[in-house]
């Protein structure tokens, strides 16, 4: 019965805690990529999460940028009623179709211009992936302290 020669047996591998060199590789290469892997399922769900964010941001924005056209749309109409009015030397009832159309005009022009801009600013803020970088940082850290132990 001839013995087949197993370097193991002749020159074991340096240990700490029981595991060969090897096995502690091996298992710190596997809890790397398990690590790599979840950060990857974390960024593509806070990438999936900014999208829908920025889609709706920008769904608002516009919306509210139409509400401010027609505010200025109202103003338009108050200059043309008002320039015709003072062109014709009367104060009559034309004073209130001008008067009304200001109204109108200011109000939407300022909430919806207010909004839109207030929209449109939350769109660059939805794609910075705070989540993200604040998981990658500390994942920085265990790896380093988990190093620091081996």
């Amino acid at each position: 019965m001839a013995t087949q020669w197993n370097p193991e047996t002749t020159r074991p591998e340096p240990t700490a805690d029981g595991l060969s060199l090897k096995s502690l590789l091996r298992h710190a290469a596997d809890e790397a990529f398990a690590i790599i892997r979840s950060e990857a399922n974390v960024i593509k769900l806070e990438i999936e999460e900014s999208t829908r964010a920025i889609i709706a941001d920008a769904m608002k924005a516009a919306a509210y940028s139409a509400i401010a056209l027609l505010g200025l749309f109202s103003l338009l109409a108050f200059l043309i009623i008002g320039l015709a009015d003072l062109l014709a030397g009367a104060v009559s009832s034309m004073a209130s179709f001008w008067a009304s159309a200001l109204i109108i005009g200011v109000l939407f022009t300022g909430i919806g211009g207010g909004m839109a801009m207030r929209h449109a600013k939350r769109i660059g803020q939805d794609a910075r992936l705070k989540n993200t970088r604040s998981e990658i940082q500390a994942d920085k850290t265990f790896l380093k302290d988990e190093w620091k132990k081996l």
